[in-house]
């Protein structure tokens, strides 16, 4: 047996997140479909990130177990000429048996795009959140400082129906920030593992320091108090991507 890791890209915008739903087309039941065309057995795929409908990746993590003798170069050109052309096989590689690709990782990396501008470019209509109102970059990065570290983030993680944390204690590692031209801001954020739409929650609560809603010295207190109530909002999935999965 063969324990095989793929690493994929995809545009999220039509579908409805990783996970095989009977809502709609999903990321896991499309990459599923076509390798158990290819491989003609049934195949169980994990994946390192359960993305929400519309969000993006470039660095997901999957992997699967095949009985089948598989040349990874010839596999990785089949499914790419199979897939939509919005999910991409970008590497596929033969990992340990004992491979995990949620329960081994170590840290991840999403990336966060808004348009504070007063036009959005429309290449970026899908992959950017629009938000047209000045921002002070400046409160912003003092706001990212006292989110940084190991707190318990209660207070920018959604509630998850039947799916509830022993704790809510994460590390986040670093946040960066990096103005692009067209009023693009990149957000990006480094962690070892985030609760459901901590990232997106993160970057609404930042959006709010920008614009004066939430005031910088708040930001400890919104942590310590534990209630998504006090925190920003939900920022828009179609600007999250997720962009790396570390593993030892």
């Amino acid at each position: 047996m063969s324990n095989i890791k793929l690493v994929i890209a995809y545009d999220g915008t039509r579908y409805f997140g990783w996970q095989a739903t009977p809502t709609g087309p999903s990321i896991e039941e499309t990459l599923q479909q076509m390798l158990e065309q290819i491989l003609q057995h049934p195949v169980a795929l994990q994946a390192a990130s359960r993305t929400d409908a519309g969000v993006h990746a470039i660095g997901q993590v999957v992997n699967f177990i095949t009985s089948k003798s598989l040349d990874l170069v010839r596999l990785t050109i089949s499914l790419n000429q199979l897939l939509p052309k919005d999910i991409a096989v970008m590497d596929a590689s033969f990992m340990d048996e004992a491979f995990h690709p949620t329960l081994d990782v170590t840290g991840k990396t999403y990336r966060y795009s808004l348009c504070n501008g007063t036009y959005q470019l429309p290449q970026l209509r899908d992959f950017s959140w629009h938000y047209p109102h000045a921002l002070d970059l400046d409160a912003m990065k003092a706001a990212a400082t006292h989110m940084q570290g190991q707190h318990n983030f209660s207070a920018l993680c959604n509630q998850k129906k039947h799916h509830p944390y022993h704790d809510y204690v994460r590390l986040v590692s670093n946040i960066e920030f990096d103005q692009q031209e067209h009023h693009e801001l990149l957000i990006t954020v480094h962690g070892q593992n985030f609760l459901y739409r901590m990232v997106r929650n993160l970057v609404g609560t930042l959006v709010y320091v920008g614009v004066g809603k939430i005031a910088v010295d708040e930001v400890p207190t919104i942590l310590s108090s534990q209630q998504r109530i006090l925190a920003g909002p939900t920022a828009p999935a179609h600007g999250l991507t997720l962009v790396k999965v570390l593993y030892e």
